[in-house]
């Protein structure tokens, strides 16, 4: 362990101690921490922000690679072919997006069923920053928000002008990108339009993927007072190629099991937002519609299957936020309420043994919360909040059939606390609870008897930290712990998704970032965590003290940056991910899945209004993967391939 560090160590000296030269400034950024876009407030305790002009001079090609490579976050294969791979913050393995929340200006884009969120229908030209606050997000957010949240804040199209952007990429596999943008406005108004289209024949056979999306915006106002309308649609198909066996792994890794399985979704969002300012006391609403068609087949030895599901989500927040002064202290009130309605249905067909049956779903919920901050001219930050939910579940299945409802009520709180000593230098602690709806994947029931729904997910959590910032560094080191009770999971030992024993999360994170001089910048990511079952035995196995599966114990990332002239940049980036449990060995029988470390490196050129750029991923040809299950005897284990070294080229012109 200590070898692996080294170098780390050696970067974060450097961020410390290197002298460095004052153009190399790091920007200020102002975030939206209180749920107000309006609101000019300090950092949130904890926060890392990705602004734009990082993302620009990065080696990310869409924005999963943006929250992997510059955000530290772990990423998995998605097995569809698309960049929309499933995030985990904190060790939760497989159900890691259903602990992450994602947002986008605010408004929750995470599934309400066991999907990954449609990162790709972001366009990456409209972006302004990313802020990532890791540990719970439940008071101001509700479900889904444990591990913590992710929220994408776009541009803002009000300003006199036109501009815009068109962009393509070409590369291995027959992948083909283009982007393009457009925003017209004026002093108090403002317009833009994006579009995509991507496909890609991918590493895998049957792994062809495509998707076009565009995503609109108008917005009347200034940075007080505005109210903006969001239109965004996107369409995705996919081939789905299967798991390799072992022995397939070395013999034909980019073979597929399953020729015809496909995947096809349309989504549609729209979107209100505004705020207006009376002083010291601001009213903001958001409201959102989401309607989504997706088909699914699914072929196997023993029978096939073939899904057509309908999703619609409304949702609703009014919400009030209050600013004081009281001398020299200052106080931020924020009283805010949500509610949603969700409805799902689905009718699938089937052959052999697969199981035929149709299913409706519904769910509502309806919160409100409170969220007080209080600065004192002592260099003080407090933070108090709670938040009480009330959800109404119900899934009807017909053809099992079964009926069956749940309506929980559910409390989350927090408190906050970080403290200036000096030199730049803060100290940090907070404490909290959350929590976790289980989900209609969740709940499924293909066969009789079926078991009531699963109990919400709780969790306690409590973290210490120190950060540290000057005008060209800055530094991060957090240790948290989580102890959670009735955690929702598949266990392959009782052949169900259920609420599992006691488990912990635990670990270290660390983000450091310096400009060692005026031509070069590094930026590490470093995460240790320990996750773990606290107690419990299944079908006769005592877990107590093993590993939850798919959480790997270190992951280290490093971005190096060159400047070589002023039109031309080099980024290299190594990330290192350190071994971890099969998705189904809970009895941590089996060994664990390889370690691996991929390099990518990108070369960019400014000529004029053009950007010219290309890259090689996986430099050193690696051959690995991120995702495998057991067999049953433990004996061998199934896997998803992913790419090996491979290559690109783009050109972008603006305007």
């Amino acid at each position: 362990m200590q070898t692996r560090l080294t170098p780390l160590a050696a970067l974060l000296s450097a961020a410390i101690f290197t002298p460095v030269h004052a153009e190399r400034l790091l920007e200020p950024v102002v975030v939206t921490a209180s749920r107000f876009e309006s609101a000019q407030q300090d950092r949130p305790i904890a926060a890392q922000v990705i602004t734009a002009q990082e993302i620009r001079d990065s080696s990310a090609t869409n924005v999963s690679e943006v929250l992997s490579k510059l955000g530290g976050v772990h990423t998995r294969i998605n097995f569809t072919g698309l960049p929309d791979s499933p995030i985990d913050l904190r060790g939760f393995g497989m159900t890691g997006d259903q602990n992450t929340l994602v947002l986008v200006n605010g408004q929750r884009l995470s599934e309400y069923e066991g999907a990954t969120a449609r990162l790709s229908s972001i366009p990456m030209d409209a972006i302004e920053r990313i802020e990532i606050l890791r540990g719970s997000g439940a008071v101001q957010y509700g479900s889904g928000a444990t591990a913590g949240t992710i929220n994408i804040i776009t541009k803002s199209p009000v300003g006199p002008g036109v501009s815009g952007s068109v962009f393509t990429q070409a590369g291995s596999h027959q992948s083909r990108d283009a982007r393009g943008g457009f925003r017209i406005g004026g002093d108090l108004w403002g317009a833009r339009i994006d579009a995509q289209h991507y496909e890609s024949d991918n590493y895998r056979d049957n792994n062809r993927s495509k998707l076009g999306s565009v995503n609109g915006e108008f917005r009347l106002g200034n940075a007080r007072d505005f109210i903006a309308l969001t239109v965004n649609a996107d369409d995705q198909k996919s081939r789905l190629p299967g798991a390799r066996t072992e022995a397939q792994l070395k013999t034909d890794r980019r073979g597929a099991k399953s020729p015809d399985d496909f995947l096809n979704s349309r989504s549609e969002l729209y979107a209100l937002r505004g705020e207006k300012n009376f002083g010291d006391l601001t009213l903001a609403l958001d409201a959102s519609y989401r309607d989504k068609d997706a088909t699914l087949l699914n072929k196997a030895d023993w029978g096939s299957s073939y899904r057509k599901s309908n999703t619609k989500v409304f949702g609703v927040s009014p919400r009030a936020m209050l600013n004081s002064d009281w001398g020299p202290v200052n106080n931020q009130l924020t009283i805010g309420a949500d509610s949603s309605k969700w409805d799902y249905k689905s009718n699938t067909a089937a052959t052999g043994f697969a199981s035929a049956f149709d299913e409706r779903g519904k769910q509502t919920n309806k919160a409100l919360y409170v969220r007080n901050e209080l600065q004192l001219p002592t260099g003080t930050r407090i933070s108090l909040g709670g938040r009480k939910e009330f959800v109404d579940q119900s899934i009807d299945e017909r053809v099992v059939p079964n009926a069956n409802n749940a309506r929980p009520n559910l409390t989350a709180h927090e408190i906050a606390i970080q403290q200036m000593i000096g030199a730049g230098f803060s100290v940090y602690g907070r404490t909290g609870r959350s929590f976790r709806l289980a989900n209609i994947d969740d709940n499924r029931c293909q066969s009789t008897p079926c078991a009531d729904l699963l109990k919400p997910q709780q969790s306690r959590d409590t973290e210490v930290g120190l950060e540290w910032q000057n005008a060209v560094a800055s530094l991060r080191v957090g240790l948290f712990n989580m102890d959670v009770t009735d955690e929702i999971h598949y266990n392959r030992l009782a052949w169900a998704n259920m609420n599992l024993s006691p488990t912990r999360h635990r670990g270290l994170e660390l983000e450091g970032r310096v400009a060692l001089w005026d031509s070069v910048d590094v930026a590490v990511n470093y995460t240790r965590t320990q996750a773990t079952f606290r107690e419990g035995t299944y079908d006769g196995v005592n877990v107590a003290g093993n590993k939850v599966p798919l959480v790997p114990k270190d992951r280290l990332g490093v971005n190096l940056g060159w400047q070589i002239t002023a039109a031309t940049r080099a980024t290299l980036y190594v990330q290192y991910v350190g071994s971890q449990r099969y998705d189904n060995d809970q009895a941590n029988r089996f060994k664990s899945m390889p370690s691996y470390t991929i390099t990518d490196f990108k070369i960019s050129h400014q000529i004029n209004n053009w950007r010219l750029a290309a890259g090689v991923n996986n430099l050193f040809d690696e051959k690995y993967y991120s995702y495998g299950i057991v067999n049953t005897a433990y004996t061998s284990f199934n896997a998803y391939p992913e790419d090996r070294r491979n290559f690109y080229a783009s050109a972008e012109y603006r305007f």
